[in-house]
């Protein structure tokens, strides 16, 4: 299949969530980064990275389907590193004994500022290919959040960035619709397992 242009990309991805209703919680998935029901699973494959288990501090981004990989990193007994919405803001919040509600809502709330070096960062994505190439909802944010780190000087020396999505959001090779402010991912996570990027890990 052929794309003539990112925006094609993302409409072919949110009409799939809507007809094969796979789409949960934010509705509709269009203009977002789509949420599905075993986002869960997906994010449990992320154990399997050995960045990840020597990992202090994970970064996760806002999106909804990140949900329960923000909680699972806290219940790991990591720092969890998170951007506020519109990156107003860098924060992290250090694991407890009591549970704390990972919601953006309630991230906001709490928190204290982004200080601590982070292992592996996991931004959401419309589509991805195993190469590494993604497409975020066209907003830029993800990209961001990475320069962000790197330039602040807030990276592991083998740090790695990661994305979550469904298999139906996964192709072969997005590279000729990829932009230099693009930055891939070294590894993939969906409901089946943890992939990583061909020549990147």
């Amino acid at each position: 299949m052929k794309f003539l242009d990112k925006s094609e990309v993302r409409k072919y991805i949110w009409d799939l969530f809507l007809e094969k209703r796979i789409a949960t919680f934010p509705l509709s998935p269009h203009g977002r980064i789509p949420n599905f029901s075993q986002a869960q699973k997906a994010g449990s494959f992320i154990r399997g990275l050995p960045q990840y288990r020597d990992s202090k501090c994970v970064f996760c981004g806002p999106d909804g389907v990140l949900g329960p990989l923000r909680d699972l990193v806290l219940s790991n007994g990591k720092i969890l590193a998170y951007a506020t919405p519109h990156m107003r803001e860098m924060k992290m919040i250090k694991p407890t004994k009591e549970k704390i509600t990972t919601s953006i809502k309630n991230l906001i709330q709490k928190g204290e500022k982004l200080k601590e070096r982070v292992g592996v960062a996991v931004v959401g994505s419309v589509a991805v290919d195993r190469l590494g190439n993604r497409l975020g909802k066209g907003s830029g944010y993800g990209d961001r959040e990475i320069d962000y780190l790197k330039e602040n000087d807030l990276i592991e020396d083998n740090f790695k960035t990661g994305t979550l999505v469904h298999t139906v959001q996964l192709f072969p090779d997005l590279s000729r619709l990829m932009e230099p402010h693009d930055i891939p991912v070294d590894f993939i996570l969906t409901q089946k397992g943890l992939i990583l990027c061909s020549k990147r890990i």
